[in-house]
């Protein structure tokens, strides 16, 4: 027997550009039924820019920017998937329940990863930009950690 498709973890980077790849995810969610989670991950910051936030900001007002922070993240979420819901209202009223959304605070590839395995993700769909050589070598890549380090089948969108 064939292995099914249930759950579909579309991690999203909320860049431009994006159209296709989600338009895939949900193309494929129709096809096999299957749920779809939309994630984005806030990634933290590294130890420097947290101890610049802290000298020069205090923790009320450092509470206040994270909040505003996910607060512009999932409008910005909620605008472009309620905007695609709509433009493919009729060919998306087949699918089993709408797509969840999720916003996670964690490095993007170990978010990626841990919540595929936490919500018992089939497939993870994932956007790539291209990047030039010494980009890749110097920053490296989610999708290319991801792809490596997961159990689960990943399916890479290019994004030019």
């Amino acid at each position: 027997m064939l292995a099914p498709i249930n759950t579909i973890l579309y991690a999203c980077d909320l860049e431009g550009n994006t159209q296709s790849a989600l338009e895939l995810v949900m193309n494929l969610s129709l096809a096999h039924k299957a749920n779809v989670i939309i994630m984005h991950s806030l990634e933290p910051l590294n130890a420097q820019a947290s101890n610049m936030v802290y000298n020069y900001v205090s923790a009320e007002t450092s509470k206040k920017m994270q909040e505003e922070a996910i607060r512009s993240v999932k409008e910005r979420m909620d605008q472009q998937l309620d905007r695609f819901m709509d433009d493919h209202k009729e060919e998306l009223a087949a699918l089993k329940t709408p797509p969840e959304r999720l916003i996670v605070h964690a490095v993007p590839s170990d978010a990626i990863k841990r919540t595929a395995e936490e919500r018992h993700v089939d497939l993870i769909v994932m956007n790539s930009r291209t990047h030039s050589r010494i980009g890749q070598l110097l920053i490296g890549s989610t999708a290319n950690n991801v792809i490596h380090h997961s159990n689960i089948p990943v399916l890479v969108v290019p994004i030019k």
